[in-house]
């Protein structure tokens, strides 16, 4: 008998063929669990080690020894006659058959199932916040620089620095760019490398360092590009250049980094680098002065990085950073209402023009456009620039932040989220698109999902008002008022300059019906800014709820003559209780007149309005029509309208808002008892917000008021506003 027969015999090949599968299988488990437990990867390689070491033993066994009836003896001890190995084979072929049954089930697992628990929310894990947990190969982030002047007065210049070079790689498109303010918020840590990626969701790091010479007019700029896995450095080089050179070394490193990465965009070729604007170096350092205020994000700094870009434009008009820059300057400084939005679309639109005109697909530009044409309730032209931006730049995340934002606001709320989870992809720690994913859950009354997104910016930022103040809208809108102050007070704790806030907590306290309180939070806020349009609007709910009507009334219409900007539905407050007080007086052209500015094609035929926000407006606007003529043919077709465009709202942004618009349309059809049953919808999901100008004075519900399921409704409102006062004075820790 040769060997290799004898090792048929005694099932050594057999045992190590199912020695092999088996512990393939085994390692390939544990390297699906341990991936999931986020274990080392040393224990996967010592177990890997050890399966190998004992394939020898395993082979040697099964040579020497037999498995009998009688148990495990050794082969030479076992009689021939009596051996059993064939059915010794037969069990080890059907273990081995399973062994691969299992190990292509857990290849099909591999393969198929995303590893890890999943917590998703609309598609996103609770504590994920990347559109992909996997770095791409070719990722990067651009680590903020460090100023090694001597005196350490140079952090403008190496912060821009910085941010130029970031924008220059974005421009590849093989190559995936962590955003500039994910960046910059490791600026100044020390946090490891690895640490870093992974936070990014990114494979390599740029970091370096700029000493600048103004006196000899030179530059060093040191620059390494480090693999994060390893914490090696790939490539690194140092740049002695005159000062003026500065645009070039943005560009070397930037052709140094893409060849250091072998990306190829041209076959064989060396990676293209688009080459960039440039201004002499005057020009440039007001520009990166301008930059550093911008990002800051206040008023403050935001006036000052208008006027620094300003001056940069005087020395050279032509130079499009600079002109992109003080476009978004002006457009942050209306966000924050700073400046009139009408003032800072007269300024940015020309600039924007000849931006446009020069570089046709700028995502940024088409990004501003965007803003601008929405504001102008141009919403298919926004739309249009939106897209724009995205197919110029689809990794643009202020475009994907904007974009998302809109969609969200005009019903496609998965198509905005979508967004909005790309947007944090890019910019994990952006606070722009935290803040937008803080309040779209709270708009979806989502108080897990709000309280989730909420929190992560005081992970960020530690202090963000933000943080308190978005979780505070979420029970607003589920009606729980004193919640609501609760939070709101935090956030006021940590902001308590902003004049808003204050006037926003006199107006909910004004719902529980506590005037005195509301009294002594409009004093705040009056201090703060006595004329701000939130400030003002909240002294006529007050003048109204203390029955001085004439007084709010004369309040109202010189707020109106101002033409103020809304903040916070300011303007509803004002221009509803102008509407009243003309509806009163049997003026309905000026009611119709105020309505209309808000919707200018509201009665003209035939109606193209086709956004399911305007639902209401047109209620409102076919209402007063059928108060100034009953028999009047148009009243019809508008409450048509109103009634399509507020059935295709599917309910979920501010759920009380679809009942509230029916009650609206209802009630200008004089269907009372459909009317009262969408009122209670509305009041049974959440609606308290300004609920007592509604239910007691305006004009909308005047016909229901002697109803006694009407009355039922108001003294459920009140009951309800005694509890939650009473609620809100613990949670506050007042005393009456």
């Amino acid at each position: 008998m040769n060997f290799f027969t004898e090792l048929k015999r005694r099932n050594v090949i057999r045992v190590g063929i199912a020695y092999m599968v088996g512990s393939w299988l085994l390692a390939q488990a544990a390297d699906l669990a341990l991936d999931v437990m986020g274990a080392p990867d040393i224990i996967l390689r010592s177990l890997v080690a050890i399966l190998a070491l004992g394939f020898v033993p395993a082979v040697i066994f099964a040579w020497a020894f037999e498995i009998t009836p009688e148990g495990i003896k050794k082969e030479k001890n076992v009689d021939r006659t009596q051996s059993i190995t064939n059915q010794t084979a037969k069990k080890l072929d059907i273990a081995t058959m399973a062994l691969v049954i299992g190990a292509v089930a857990l290849l099909a697992l591999d393969r198929f199932i995303p590893s890890g628990p999943d917590q998703s929310v609309g598609g996103r894990s609770a504590t994920d916040h990347s559109s992909d947990t996997t770095p791409n190969q070719k990722s990067l982030a651009v680590l903020p620089f460090v100023d090694m002047s001597p005196e350490k007065d140079n952090e403008y210049f190496t912060d821009g620095l910085t941010e130029e070079l970031l924008n220059i790689l974005a421009q590849i498109k093989s190559l995936q760019v962590a955003g500039r303010t994910s960046s910059f918020a490791f600026k100044g840590k020390t946090e490891d490398l690895r640490e870093i990626g992974e936070k990014l969701n990114v494979n390599t790091l740029l970091e370096g360092s700029v000493r600048k010479d103004d006196v000899r007019q030179k530059i060093r700029v040191t620059v390494q590009l480090i693999n994060v896995e390893d914490g090696y450095h790939i490539w690194s080089d140092t740049y002695d250049r005159d000062l003026e050179d500065i645009f070039a070394i943005q560009e070397d490193i930037a052709r140094r980094v893409a060849e250091a990465l072998k990306i190829n965009l041209l076959g064989e070729e060396a990676t293209p680098i688009v080459e960039h604007a440039r201004t002499g170096m005057n020009a440039y350092d007001l520009y990166l002065k301008g930059l550093a205020s911008l990002n800051l994000y206040t008023f403050e700094s935001l006036r000052e990085a208008e006027s620094l870009f300003t001056e940069s434009l005087a020395i050279d008009p032509d130079y499009q950073p600079t002109k992109l820059a003080l476009v978004r300057t002006w457009l942050d400084l209306s966000d924050t209402g700073a400046l009139p939005a009408p003032k800072a679309i007269e300024l940015a639109e020309p600039l924007l023009d000849e931006i446009l005109a020069e570089d046709p697909l700028n995502s940024y530009a088409h990004t501003y456009r965007g803003q601008i044409q929405e504001y102008d309730d141009d919403k298919k032209g926004a739309q249009e620039s939106y897209s724009q931006a995205l197919e110029s730049n689809p990794r643009n995340a202020q475009a994907l932040i904007e974009y998302g934002r809109f969609l969200f606001n005009n019903g496609s709320i998965e198509d905005g989220m979508e967004m909005l989870q790309t947007a944090t992809g890019i910019e994990p720690y952006d606070m722009k698109v935290q803040w937008q994913l803080c309040i779209t859950q709270a708009f979806l009354v989502d108080v897990e999902g709000a309280t989730r997104e909420c929190a992560r910016i005081g992970e960020i930022q530690p202090g963000n008002p933000m943080e308190f103040y978005g979780q505070a809208y979420v029970y607003l809108y589920r009606g729980e008022l004193a919640s609501f102050l609760y939070w709101r007070k935090k956030a006021i704790e940590a902001d308590p300059k902003d004049p808003e806030l204050p006037a926003t907590m006199a107006g909910v306290w004004l719902d529980l019906g506590d005037v005195e309180q509301a009294e002594a939070w409009l004093q705040n806020a009056a201090r703060l800014d006595a004329d701000h349009p939130l400030t003002l609007s909240t002294r006529i709910q007050v003048l109204l709820q203390k029955e001085q009507f004439q007084q709010a009334v004369t309040l109202a219409q010189a707020a109106y003559d101002q033409q103020l900007p809304s903040r916070q539905g300011s303007k509803y407050v004002i221009n509803n209780t102008l509407i009243h007080d003309a509806v009163i007086r049997n003026d309905y052209d000026k009611a119709l007149n105020i309505l209309l500015e808000e919707l200018p094609d509201g009665i003209e035929s035939p109606m193209t309005i086709e956004d399911p926000n305007y639902a209401g407006l047109l209620a409102g606007i076919a209402h007063i029509t059928k108060l100034q003529n009953p028999l009047s043919e148009e009243v019809g077709p508008l409450l048509n309208l109103a009634n399509t465009l507020n059935q295709q709202n599917d309910g979920r942004n501010i759920p009380f808002d679809k009942p509230l618009n029916q009650a609206f349309i209802e009630t200008a059809r004089g269907d009372k008892a459909a009317a009262l049953i969408s009122l209670q919808q509305a009041i049974d999901k959440g609606w308290r917000l300004e609920w007592r100008d509604l239910m007691y004075r305006d004009f909308w519900f005047e016909s229901l008021r002697q109803e006694p399921e009407f009355k039922n409704m108001t003294a459920m409102l009140e009951a309800d506003m005694e509890k939650q006062r009473d609620e809100a004075y613990k949670l506050l820790g007042l005393t009456r």
